[in-house]
């Protein structure tokens, strides 16, 4: 199986992707105890390998427990790996899916449908001082796949920009 590589510094799998590794790997170890896996992560790609082998763990019910099993197997990996991460931490995100993992067999629904969220507000609690008069113009992208195009599946850039005002203190 192939799976895609970064996309902006981030490792990015969609359900439809991690189900059917899932499937695919417990179809392919229980068929024989001779059978094995072969994972292979190129460079950069340790969070993701790192993911679904707890994922796997969690499916098969090997383990139980997210954050143990997610830092269980953190913890075999090489340690040169862990200090290249990327800018981003995966860890919260990897443990929200992991808890859909987990949770498979309360919903019928498996993997979840994709669904559009809309993003109200942003709550930033400390605001950083970069102009030295105590305020900042944050910029936030957010990825994901285009709702309206159905067809294409691929993960793109939303950019959101902070409107401009002039001297706004609160």
């Amino acid at each position: 199986m192939d799976y895609p590589r970064h996309y902006e510094g981030c490792p990015l799998l969609s359900m439809e992707m991690i189900n059917h590794f899932l499937r695919s790997s417990e179809s392919w170890l229980s068929l024989g105890q001779q059978n094995v896996l072969l994972l292979h992560c190129e460079w950069g790609g340790w969070p993701v390998l790192a993911f679904m082998l707890s994922a796997l763990l969690i499916y098969r019910r090997h383990f139980n427990g997210e954050q143990k099993t997610l830092d269980m197997i953190y913890k075999q990996g090489p340690h040169e790996l862990l200090h290249l991460m990327q800018p981003l931490n995966p860890i919260p995100s990897q443990l929200r899916y992991l808890q859909y993992v987990a949770r498979r067999n309360l919903n019928t629904q498996w993997p979840p449908l994709d669904r559009a969220l809309t993003l109200d507000c942003i709550i930033i609690r400390m605001i950083p001082n970069f102009d030295g008069k105590g305020g900042c113009r944050p910029i936030f992208r957010i990825y994901g796949q285009d709702p309206l195009i159905v067809s294409d599946r691929s993960p793109k850039k939303f950019v959101l920009h902070t409107k401009r005002k002039s001297n706004v203190v609160r």
